[in-house]
C-alpha cells in the first residue's frame, strides 16, 4: 500500500518524500520485520521500540513510525505525536478499514463484557444477522471459532480479525473493549456504531490507581469521536452519570431505574422467565441463564440486536434457545448438589454469583475461589470478606498466582474474612475436596477461572480447566 494512502487522516511529519514509497505490512516487533515493512518504533512498559529500528532498518524496513527522532537512520522517519493512536490507524488502512464496512459494537464495562458480547453475537446469528465476535473466550465469525489471545486484540491483529470477518459474509460485529485496550488506543481507528456500558465496580487498580482514573478511562470511550449511539446501564452508579453527560444519542437499559428497555415478573427456576419491554416492544422471554445480573447482560444484547434490525419475535425466539457462555454461571447437577462454575474474579461479581447460587441452595453453600497474583492487591481482602458474609464453607485456592507465592495471596484475603476458611493451594486438590465434603441440597462455587484452560505461575502455563476437573472428581 501506497504510504500516503496508509498515513491518510494521521497527523505526521516526515523529512522524507515518501509520497510513492510502497508499504507491504507493519510490524512492531524488530524480529519479525521482512523487506518492505514500516517499523512501528513503540515504547513501551517494558521495552523502547526505538532502540531496535536499526535492527527493523537491517531487516528490511522501509520506513519507521516514531514519537521522536531516531539517530542514526537512514530510512524515512515518519514522525507522529501520538503513535499509539497512529498505529491504530494505519493498521486499520493496511487492511482497508474492514470496521467501516460492517455494523460495529464495542462492550465495555468490568463485569458483564463477555457476556453481552456473546449475547449479541448469538442473538443476531439466529435473527438471520451474521455478526463476528471479538472476545475473552474466542473469536468467531460466525461459522468458525478460533482462540483468543487478549480481551481486545492489538490494532494489527483487531483489524486482521475484521477483514475476515468481512470476507466470510459478516454484515456486524461485536468486540469486548477493556480498559486497557481504552487507554492504550488500541480501536483509536474505528467509529464503532454503538458503545455499550455494563457498570464500574473494583478491579485493575494496580494499572489505574483509583477507582476515579478507572472510571474516567472507561468514560472517554463514550464520545461522539468514537460511538455514534450509547447503550448505557441505568441501575449502575457510574452508568446515571454518563448517560446525563453523554454527547451521542443514548438507549438505556436497567431492571431497578427508569429505563428504554426493562424486564418485568421475572421468575427464576430451572430457568429464567420474564417480559422485556423494548421502547414499547414487549418480548416474553424464557432463557437458560440464570440470575439478575445475566437479566441485566440480555437486555443490553436484546437492545444492541434491534438496532442491528432484527425484530422482537425473531429475537424472543432466538434467547430462548441460546446456551450460557462458556465459564459464566455454568450450573452442573449431580444427585442432590449443584456445582457452579463463574469467571468471577472482582468483588462485585463475586457477590453477584453468590447472591445468585444461594437462591439454588437449600443446604450449604460451599466456595472455592482465590486472587490472581500481580493484580489489584486491594481488592484480595475485599472478595474475603464477601466470601465470608455469603458463604458458608471457604475453600481459599490459587488463580493465576503469576509472580507471586500462592500463600502470600491467600493470605491476603484471609485479612477480610471473618469466618474460619481452607486454605488448599493446589487448585485441583481444592476442586476435589470442596466437591468431597457437599451434601445433598448443597451449592459448591467454583469462581474465578471459569472457561480458562490453564494455571500461570511464575512464567509457566500449565494446561488446567475447572469445567474438566469438576466433572473428573463428580463423575460425569
Amino acid at each position: 500500500m501506497n504510504a500516503k494512502t496508509l498515513l491518510k487522516g494521521v497527523d505526521h511529519h516526515c523529512e522524507s518524500d515518501i509520497n510513492s514509497l510502497e508499504i507491504r505490512d507493519i510490524c512492531l516487533n524488530s524480529q519479525e520485520v521482512r523487506e518492505g515493512c514500516l517499523f512501528a518504533a513503540m515504547k513501551g512498559g517494558k521495552c523502547d521500540g526505538r532502540k531496535f529500528a536499526l535492527i527493523a532498518q537491517q531487516k528490511g524496513a522501509c520506513a519507521v513510525l516514531t514519537e521522536s527522532k531516531i539517530e542514526g537512520l537512514s530510512v524515512p522517519q515518519i514522525i507522529v505525536p501520538d503513535i499509539r493512536s497512529a498505529y491504530a490507524k494505519v493498521c486499520g488502512h493496511h487492511f482497508c478499514d474492514p470496521a467501516a464496512k460492517l455494523k460495529i459494537i464495542g462492550v465495555t464495562g468490568t463485569n458483564g463484557k463477555s457476556t453481552v458480547a456473546y449475547l449479541v453475537h448469538k442473538i443476531a446469528c439466529a435473527c438471520g444477522i451474521r455478526c463476528g465476535l471479538i472476545g475473552t473466550m474466542y473469536v468467531h465469525d460466525g461459522q468458525r471459532r478460533t482462540p483468543a489471545t487478549l480481551t481486545t486484540p492489538d490494532p494489527y491483529l483487531f483489524n486482521r480479525i475484521l477483514a475476515d470477518f468481512v470476507k466470510s459474509g459478516c454484515k456486524a460485529a461485536v468486540s469486548e473493549i477493556s480498559a486497557h485496550a481504552i487507554y492504550w488506543r488500541k480501536t483509536d481507528n474505528i467509529l464503532f456504531d454503538m458503545g455499550v456500558f455494563t457498570n464500574l465496580t473494583q478491579d485493575h487498580l494496580d494499572f489505574f490507581g483509583d477507582m476515579d482514573s478507572y472510571a474516567r478511562v472507561k468514560e472517554s470511550f463514550f464520545t461522539p469521536e468514537h460511538i455514534k449511539k450509547a447503550v448505557i446501564n441505568s441501575d449502575d452508579e457510574r452508568g446515571v452519570k454518563l448517560i446525563n453527560s453523554v454527547k451521542v444519542p443514548v438507549i438505556t437499559y436497567g431492571l431497578y431505574n427508569p429505563a428504554d428497555v426493562f424486564a418485568v415478573n421475572i421468575v427464576q427456576k430451572d430457568g429464567c422467565g420474564y417480559v422485556v419491554n423494548d421502547r414499547d416492544c414487549l418480548m416474553e422471554i424464557n432463557s437458560k441463564l440464570l440470575g439478575e445480573f445475566n437479566v441485566s447482560n440480555m437486555l443490553a444484547a436484546i437492545a444492541c440486536v434491534r438496532e442491528l434490525g432484527a425484530d422482537c419475535e425473531d429475537i424472543a425466539a432466538a434467547v430462548n434457545d441460546i446456551e450460557p457462555p462458556e465459564g459464566r454461571f455454568n450450573v452442573y447437577s449431580r444427585g442432590g448438589k449443584k456445582y457452579i462454575i463463574d469467571f468471577a474474579h472482582t468483588p462485585d461479581g463475586l457477590r453477584n454469583v453468590l447472591v445468585q447460587a444461594r437462591k439454588l441452595c437449600k443446604g450449604e453453600l460451599i466456595l472455592v475461589f482465590g486472587c490472581g497474583g500481580d493484580r489489584d492487591r486491594s481488592k484480595r481482602p475485599q472478595m474475603g470478606r464477601i466470601a465470608g458474609e455469603l458463604a458458608d464453607r471457604i475453600i481459599i485456592t490459587e488463580d493465576n498466582p503469576r509472580t507471586e507465592r500462592r500463600e502470600d495471596i491467600a493470605a491476603q484475603i484471609l485479612q477480610g474474612t471473618n469466618k474460619e476458611a481452607a486454605v488448599i493451594n493446589d487448585r485441583r486438590q481444592a476442586v476435589a475436596y470442596a466437591c468431597r465434603i457437599a451434601r445433598d441440597g448443597d451449592v459448591v462455587v467454583i469462581a474465578g477461572k471459569g472457561s480458562e484452560d490453564y494455571i500461570e505461575s511464575f512464567g509457566v502455563k500449565t494446561p488446567y480447566s475447572d469445567r474438566q476437573e469438576l466433572l473428573r472428581v463428580i463423575g460425569q
